[in-house]
């Protein structure tokens, strides 16, 4: 079957974690088609799928949520031009536009829909229930098969999951290094790269990273925030007002790559966001080995045990006895990268995209 994959989204354009996506699925021969708005996430993108001979064709306007009969118009001519049987979307905005596609090519051809939840404005607390409401109906409405990266998301939409299937989100294939690179030793080196705002808690951290080093006589830990948001200045303002300046470094937005550097820099990495529907920054550090302390969100719930893999913590006080606790154990510390390095396959694109093919795609071709 063709499948036609909708490879950016709204504000994003084309996306990194989509393309890595396509590029796998292409290296399995899935034959399959990809559109995108304008722009890029990142420069490089295009470039990619092009030396992976994965054809892209841009739609003006795609990501813009304007001028929806027009790019309905477009889609359904693609449809019709490469013979496409599937169209797998990321979003509500493409949800329509595939539904109103199917609807206008139903006496030529039956289309199949995927659609990946990526999102559900889940740490907003009343926004994330009228979208779930919005979202389910929608995807009980038109979607074939609805991909879920987590059981955190699949149990949101439970009432859904006679159409589900868990697949998680793979990492990109620079973040798999044949050998364990082994973290700092010397003393506990943290990160938690995330943008600054409302429920991804970097304050939290700050204060509880502050009460750690107020409980040792030794105060040479550091602590890493990578990224930007409306909340930055209030949490730099807060590590002066804590007195731990020093230890704790803001370095603005950065690369993925230079993320990945950081996080082989580092021995730990904390997640403190209230909610995640996946969560790349616990499966990021996951993959490389790093111990993983975090929230109960995401893909956390399933892939971390205590004191085996790592930990899961409720609030700040847990997080200040978490710390403590590793600083004095770094043998822990070794077992725990050598177990989540050992574990890493599970998060490799290229498995994933076997995955997708067999229980997301054949199950519609037989549907046919």
């Amino acid at each position: 079957m063709r499948i036609l994959f909708f490879a950016s989204d709204y504000k994003i354009g084309l996306s990194s974690l989509l393309t890595d996506e396509l590029i796998a699925l292409g290296k399995i021969d899935c034959t399959i088609l990809s559109v995108a708005g304008e722009s890029q996430q990142e420069d490089h993108l295009e470039r990619s799928l092009k030396g992976h001979h994965i054809d892209l064709i841009r739609i003006h306007g795609l990501d813009e949520h304007k001028h929806f009969m027009s790019l309905r118009k477009n889609i359904s001519n693609i449809v019709k031009e490469h013979n496409i049987d599937i169209l797998h979307v990321q979003n509500n905005w493409q949800l329509a536009l595939a539904a109103a596609c199917k609807i206008h090519l139903l006496h030529k051809k039956r289309l199949k829909t995927i659609y990946t939840v990526h999102g559900f404005r889940n740490n907003h607390p009343i926004k994330s229930i009228i979208a779930r409401i919005v979202i389910g109906l929608c995807l009980f409405l038109l979607a074939d098969k609805i991909i879920f990266p987590s059981q955190y998301l699949k149990r949101i939409f439970n009432f859904l999951s006679y159409k589900g299937y868990v697949l998680p989100l793979g990492i990109n294939d620079h973040y798999f290094f044949h050998n364990l690179l082994p973290s700092p030793k010397d003393k506990l080196r943290l990160i938690f790269p995330a943008q600054f705002r409302k429920g991804k808690n970097q304050d939290m951290i700050i204060r509880a990273f502050a009460d750690f080093l107020n409980r040792r006589t030794k105060k040479d830990a550091m602590l890493c925030l990578p990224g930007l948001g409306e909340l930055r200045e209030e949490c730099i303002s807060l590590a002066k007002k804590l007195e731990i300046e020093k230890n704790v470094v803001f370095p603005g937005l950065l690369s993925k790559e230079k993320i990945k550097d950081l996080y082989i820099d580092s021995n730990v990495a904390i997640v403190a966001s209230n909610s995640e529907t996946f969560g790349q920054s616990i499966v990021e550090p996951f993959v490389l080995g790093r111990c993983v302390v975090s929230r109960y969100v995401g893909v956390a719930q399933e892939i971390i045990k205590e004191d085996v893999n790592g930990f899961i913590y409720k609030d700040q006080k847990e997080l200040t006895d978490i710390l403590l606790k590793l600083e004095n154990n770094i043998e822990l510390l070794k077992q725990i990268e050598e177990n989540n390095f050992g574990q890493r396959s599970k998060f490799s694109w290229a498995n994933i995209a076997y995955d997708y093919f067999d229980n997301i795609v054949k199950p519609l071709e037989q549907c046919n």
